[in-house]
């Protein structure tokens, strides 16, 4: 008997590993997924720097087209630089899957609709900050909406929250929620005696709070790190920031910064907490892979973060900008051995119920070919 092809698919994305954005990363952790179920998956990206136009990463193959100037002009390089790729090799593969609702959604969109390919397009940051809000605010961006609408992709939102946004700009558009995933096999928890060995190699001791992820404004780690030290005084407690970004954050005995790492999974096998102070908030991979981890989660109760996190269930939240609360909330797990443990042991099952990578690529594959 003969089996069955072997389904293939283009990854269309304006950025990808090593940049650590929470689309790269999930576009990463999806291509991967999916390869381990045996789908070829190539992946169409920007070549900045000295990136190779043509090399694999982590298994999966990455072509990276050339794009000049900066802004709106990289945007429309890439944007009919990825067409031109799509409209000659896209009738080879089944689907095209762009992350993000920016020029690489545009271009797998019109090159689908010419080729009759599926069309996911997933949508991605918090409600006001992503890319559907900014777009909202320019022309050039809404006509990108409004062309977007018409050749009727499929849009995938990673939280109800989004999804909302996402009808008040993308009129009629079909809008399907469907989550992040995470690895729960590269993420999880592990014993104490390997914890206390990794604490060891990187030098940590007393409770560790721990945060992965951009250094920008809208995660509020300066606002976080001030109230954190006062409302931790006296305590045997670190707060460790590990990222890259523009956001300058004051470092002393107690808070310190770390560059981004590839494999962030000995950080939160090493750490007590995780904290996620932003403003707004789509589905924060690190959220997932902390919960996974087994991390009891500190956060401000916004966007997919108070969708994924219930608090005193699996995690705690505070009302943003509320420094009273958040200060009670740092306080109480920082003093509550118990509390950590009942709180990551339920966020890790949360995690195997809901966002597990393999029942995203489940759903993701019976989108590949579903023609509708």
């Amino acid at each position: 008997m003969t089996p069955p092809p072997r389904a293939r698919v283009v990854m269309v994305s304006a950025g990808f590993w090593p940049a650590v954005g929470g689309a790269e990363r999930q576009a990463l952790e999806l291509s991967r997924a999916l390869r381990a179920r045996g789908v070829e998956v190539l992946v169409l990206t920007r070549r900045v720097g000295g990136a190779a136009a043509r090399e694999e990463v982590h298994g999966v193959e990455v072509r990276r087209l050339r794009v000049y100037g900066t802004g709106a002009l990289d945007s429309l390089c890439f944007l009919f630089g990825a067409l031109g790729w799509l409209l000659k090799h896209g009738g080879a593969y089944d689907a095209f899957h762009a992350h993000l609702a920016g020029s690489p959604a545009l271009a797998a969109a019109l090159a689908g609709r010419w080729l009759g390919k599926p069309v996911l397009v997933k949508l991605g940051g918090g409600r006001g900050i992503g890319e559907l809000s900014a777009s909202s605010r320019t022309a050039l961006g809404r006509l990108k909406l409004r062309l977007l609408t018409l050749l009727r992709p499929r849009f995938l939102a990673v939280v109800k929250d989004l999804a909302e946004e996402a009808r008040e700009h993308l009129d009629g558009a079909d809008i399907e929620v469907l989550p992040n995933g995470v690895d729960t096999e590269r993420f999880k928890p592990v014993t104490s005696a390997w914890k206390e060995e990794l604490r060891q190699e990187l030098g940590w001791s007393g409770t560790i709070f721990l945060y992965t992820g951009r250094l920008s404004w809208e995660k509020r780690l300066p606002w976080f790190s001030g109230l954190w030290i006062k409302a931790t005084e006296g305590k045997d407690a670190t707060l460790v920031l590990v990222g890259n970004g523009d956001e300058e954050i004051p470092e002393n005995s107690r808070v310190r910064l770390m560059t981004s790492v590839d494999d962030t999974a000995p950080l939160y096998a090493a750490a007590d907490v995780f904290v996620l102070p932003s403003v707004s908030e789509g589905l924060s991979n690190s959220l997932l892979e902390a919960m996974a981890s087994g991390l009891p989660v500190l956060a401000s109760a916004v966007g997919g973060t108070a969708e994924t996190v219930r608090h005193d269930e699996n995690g705690l939240l505070f009302n943003v900008d509320d420094e009273a609360e958040a200060a009670k909330q740092i306080q109480r797990i920082l003093n509550g051995n118990e509390l950590r443990t009942r709180l990551g042991t339920a966020a890790r099952l949360e995690v195997e119920r809901r966002y597990a990578i393999a029942r995203v690529v489940d759903r993701v594959l019976e989108l590949y070919t579903d023609k509708a």
